[in-house]
């Protein structure tokens, strides 16, 4: 007897339903908000919030009981305010309230970052501080794209070429730096590189980053820095890096 009203409701998507279903857990279902129509009605219940809990928990079981919240004598632009209020209200968590909770949940991504950025004095937190860093989500990029080393790697030289420098653990510093030791892990000198970022304060690195992309240079900001990055290597004496492999 659930269903969706196509005038207020987003449309359906079944991916995300299906991916839901994939990794269904009971514990996040929560409540459904829905209309009660009335008994004449077929179906009777329009769902105003969690269509996609109801289309995931149709796909992992069509007959499973769903625990919803019925509202009555609504019409139906109640239910499309209703709709809207909920939606506006509906507080998303931060990447910081996602890092701390996966963080005392015992995570093994968070609890292995966590242990690289120890490794190097430093501590993972949204507060600022000469030895914090706040880029999580940057990490956990390098983490996802690289090897535990290449993170810790990152993170060392950065330290010791801009030591107090808060601008040198921006995310984009630090996922940038990553970027040249990841790409050229087999050939790159991490002396000869740190050499050549000491020409640089993060500051400078970070506006001739921008001005790449300012000139129509392709690629993230994590990627132009890492250019600018491979140019300074080049220009010091030794083997040059294939700027194109970048």
């Amino acid at each position: 007897d659930l269903y969706t009203d196509p005038p207020y409701q987003r449309e359906l998507d079944t991916r995300r339903a299906r991916s839901m279903a994939a990794q269904w857990d009971p514990r996040l279902v929560g409540v459904l908000d829905v209309a009660d129509r009335g008994p004449d009605a077929g179906p009777r219940y329009a769902i105003i919030n969690g269509q996609h809990r109801w289309a995931a928990a149709g796909f992992v079981d069509p007959y499973m009981n769903l625990a919803v919240n019925v509202h009555t004598g609504l019409t139906v632009e109640d239910e499309a305010k209703l709709f809207y209020d909920i939606d506006r209200n509906t507080k998303q968590l931060t990447t910081w309230d996602r890092w701390q909770a996966r963080r005392t949940s015992g995570d093994p991504i968070v609890t292995g970052i966590d242990r690289i950025a120890a490794e190097c004095g430093l501590h993972i937190t949204q507060v600022p501080g000469p030895r914090n860093v706040q880029c999580c989500a940057a990490l956990e990029r390098i983490w996802d794209r690289a090897a535990p080393e290449v993170l810790a790697d990152t993170l060392v030289l950065v330290l010791d070429v801009w030591p107090g420098d808060n601008d040198g653990k921006k995310a984009a510093v630090i996922e940038g730096t990553s970027h040249v030791l990841d790409t050229y892990s087999q050939v790159i000198d991490n002396g000869r590189l740190g050499d050549a970022m000491s020409d640089l304060t993060p500051r400078q690195l970070l506006a001739r980053a921008r001005d790449l992309q300012e000139r129509g240079q392709k690629g993230t900001l994590p990627k132009l820095i890492g250019r600018v990055l491979v140019t300074a290597y080049n220009r010091r004496p030794g083997p040059k890096l294939d700027l194109d492999q970048l």
